[in-house]
């Protein structure tokens, strides 16, 4: 029970600098809802083995597991073969994609448990060494092996002078006990924490909850150990990472305030000098960056103490990533292939996030252009549709995913530097790659996005985004919602305004101001301080365009060529007072008429 506690303590208590980057959700796979991961181990770039805990607070014991062979994109969750009903995990070691070992502790007894294997990706495991490593009276915390053949495991001292270490050189089949000559002895009440190791090439470490560490040069054959000077309290316990051979860190977490008490060490752990963290490092857990030459992540699940950040002097200074969301236990192959524990809120959503670094590529398409924007109508009724379009499009083709989009929205965003984040989003197109020099969108006002949601009738806008350089939020990526853009290889165009209208609204039952004469079709729309003229015409010709105050004082008019078919005319209404405005327009003997309030 101290050691269910204490990880509950823990848990719920990179970063390249000169690129972007971003956390996104993969899902685990496993069945119970608030499934958390309580260890990963990142193989490689694809291959990454996590197993979870109860998330929701119950205390259930656990034994299952998830595995992905292709980076994330797919999870596969199952349960480990022949492991007691009592048993919980301590944590999975992956070699590759086929080969595993998970340690379990027997959570109802509070001792006993063992190490499993499996060779077949996790379809079948098999109990090694039941009854010569670890027994009834064990706690198994580790298991690590160097290659298919050189392992290592770990329990807590049993009898109660003597941790009981483990190596085998043939994959586990047979373990050999390290002789208690070889270990010093542990201290009153000494025990490891579960998962809690460290290796650098031939040199491991493991912590305990005196706020020591034990370590060995030899793969487990010798050992030694010193105190880091930190006083842990009854069912807390340290963090260690280490990012060489000599040089790493040992911390105790506060989960109320946030803070750390950090022990530094340059001799590979025989002595231990005070140190204060400066800036968010988080407690859920810390790992070091391999190919870097300090880098260290941190990630946080506290309430009020959730993200992730990195840090590049060894843990002395830490840079925010972000505080978006609960983050707990990290698997880090290197600085742009890394996961990282979350909660699953159903099979197929969430519980795992991957980093996705953003390449810095520079958008050196200097033509990038979002084209001239048009819309085949300015007014829909029940049943019409409206066409926008955007000509001359051209898109940046760097990065991982580049194309044109659209974007629906209930204010104008023309040139906006953010499209997917303004306030006035409704919705989000699928992306075209490679873009069309020509792109449109077509929407039939059915009722199923206007006011078939809780989204009125209203003025809309349609504008086209040309982008580049974007990677995928989501997988696979469809819409635009599903890209994380890049600011430096984004052009957002025009918006273009078209009011969607209740079928029952007077301008579409025929009751209401406009009027058409002959063959003139004419609407009208105010957008911002233009009136949008729409008229439909049956040949070409000359139109007059005037528009007048209700006293019969005409306040603008022009002429405007227009063509048969749809034409679109705009007045500057910048100047006028507000009030109420007719608005006439007379094309080849036929004339129309609309009514404008400017406010």
């Amino acid at each position: 029970m101290k050691k269910l506690l204490l990880f509950a303590l823990i848990v719920l208590g990179c970063v390249n600098v000169n690129a972007q980057g971003t956390w996104v959700s993969q899902a685990t796979n496993f069945t119970d809802v608030s499934s958390g991961v309580r260890y990963v181990s990142a193989v490689d770039t694809n291959v990454v083995w996590i197993c979870s805990y109860d998330g929701s607070g119950g205390g259930a014991s656990r034994t299952d597991f998830s595995r992905t062979i292709d980076g994330g994109t797919t999870w596969t969750a199952a349960n480990v073969t022949g492991v007691p009903a009592t048993h919980d995990w301590s944590m999975i070691f992956g070699l590759d994609s086929n080969t595993a070992w998970s340690v379990f502790y027997n959570a109802v007894a509070g001792s006993g448990g063992g190490i499993w294997k499996t060779t077949d990706g996790g379809a079948t495991w098999a109990q090694q060494g039941a009854g010569s490593i670890f027994n009834a009276s064990s706690f198994p915390n580790v298991v690590h092996f160097w290659d298919a053949n050189n392992g290592f495991a770990m329990g807590d001292p049993n009898p109660s002078n003597w941790f009981e270490l483990y190596t085998t050189t043939d994959g586990g089949t047979t373990w050999t006990r390290t002789p208690q000559a070889n270990i010093p002895a542990p201290l009153a009440g000494e025990y490891g924490i579960v998962g809690h190791y460290e290796v650098q090439g031939d040199t491991l470490w493991f912590d305990t909850n005196k706020g020591r560490v034990y370590r060995t040069v030899d793969r487990g054959l010798n050992w030694t150990v010193a105190s880091t000077g930190i006083t842990v309290p009854a069912n807390g316990a340290i963090d260690i990472c280490f990012y060489s051979s000599t040089n790493g860190l040992a911390r105790l977490y506060n989960a109320t305030t946030g803070g750390n008490t950090m022990r530094i060490t340059s001799d590979g752990g025989t002595t231990w000098t005070a140190a204060t963290p400066v800036g968010n490092f988080f407690g859920s857990d810390v790992q070091a960056v391999p190919g870097t030459p300090s880098r260290l992540v941190s990630t946080g699940a506290a309430t009020g103490f959730i993200g992730s950040s990195y840090s590049d002097d060894g843990g002395l200074n830490w840079t925010t990533i972000e505080t978006n969301a609960q983050r707990t236990a990290l698997g880090v192959v290197d600085s742009s292939h890394m996961w990282t524990g979350g909660f699953t809120t159903s099979p197929t959503s969430d519980g795992i996030f991957r980093w996705f670094l953003i390449p810095v590529v520079q958008c050196t398409d200097i033509g990038i252009s979002a084209g001239t924007t048009t819309a085949s109508a300015t007014q829909l009724c029940g049943g019409d549709t409206v066409t926008v379009t955007s000509t001359g499009v051209y898109a940046p083709t760097v990065g991982d995913f580049a194309g044109v989009s659209w974007v629906i929205t209930t204010a104008s965003i023309s040139g906006s530097a953010n499209p997917q984040n303004e306030p006035s989003l409704v919705a989000s197109y699928t992306f075209t790659f490679p873009a069309p020099a020509t792109s449109f969108r077509t929407y039939i006002n059915d009722g199923s996005l206007i006011n078939g949601t809780s989204i009125p009738y209203g003025t809309y806008y349609w504008t086209p985004v040309v982008f580049g350089n974007a990677i995928a939020a989501s997988n696979p990526p469809v819409f635009l919602s599903d890209l994380v853009l890049d600011a430096q290889c984004l052009l957002t165009g025009t918006s273009v305004a078209v009011d969607v209208l209740d079928p029952l609204d007077p301008n579409c039952t025929g009751t209401g101001v406009n009027e058409v004469n002959g063959s003139l079709g004419m609407s009208t729309s105010l957008n911002g301080q233009n009136i949008d003229i729409r008229l439909n015409a049956d040949r070409s010709g000359v139109a007059v365009i005037e528009v007048f105050d209700l006293s019969g004082r005409k306040v603008s008019g022009q002429t405007v060529p227009v063509y048969n078919g749809v034409n679109f005319i705009m007045v500057d209404a910048s100047t006028f007072a507000a009030g109420t405005y007719l608005v006439k327009a007379q094309l080849n003997g036929a004339a129309g008429q609309s009514k404008i309030v400017k406010m």
